[in-house]
């Protein structure tokens, strides 16, 4: 007897229970809400791959230079001319002056080439040297490899007019104008 006193008891406390828990749910819903909206969150922006804007890498064409000169020599030849340096897409004037040794004859001279280790247009001034021995007689064309002091080198290709014969060191001083 014991047993459904406490079953009984037990079955009462839960329909009571349940009851009670419905009775409060069905209070509450007629009631207004009383409790604050839940803020919704901004929309993040999410950048996926194929959104992004991607920017072509391009490598400024090398520099190059175009010049002209003029050599009148007797031993010790003098040199001075102009020139223009391509670099980063942008055009400058330079002057050119030199000296040689062991030199002899005049001649003009036209060149176009490369430029190697310029970094900063700053550093394409300066003075340049090749030792080579160069020989020309009426027309003729050569290629000459000249460094600055910081680092820049000079591959030109040349055509002379003229006759000149040089056997010792030659130097030329660039500066833009």
């Amino acid at each position: 007897m014991k047993r459904n006193v406490v079953a009984t008891a037990v079955r009462t406390a839960l329909v009571t229970a349940g009851l009670a828990g419905f009775g409060a749910t069905a209070a509450l819903a007629d009631e207004p809400a009383k409790t604050a909206p839940t803020p919704v969150p901004a929309p993040v922006e999410v950048e996926t791959m194929q959104e992004q804007a991607i920017e072509p890498v391009t490598a400024a064409p090398p520099a190059q230079v175009e010049m002209e000169s003029r050599t009148l020599a007797a031993g010790l030849g003098l040199r001075w001319g102009q020139g223009v340096l391509n670099f980063e897409g942008r055009n400058h004037g330079f002057e050119v002056r030199g000296l040689s040794l062991l030199d002899v004859g005049a001649a003009a001279s036209d060149g176009i080439g490369s430029v190697t280790g310029l970094e900063r247009l700053e550093d394409f001034e300066g003075r340049y040297v090749a030792v080579e021995a160069a020989a020309v007689a009426v027309r003729g064309a050569g290629v000459v490899t000249m460094r600055n002091e910081h680092g820049v080198v000079i591959t030109l290709r040349s055509s002379q007019r003229g006759a000149r014969l040089a056997l010792g060191t030659q130097a030329l001083s660039l500066s833009l104008q």
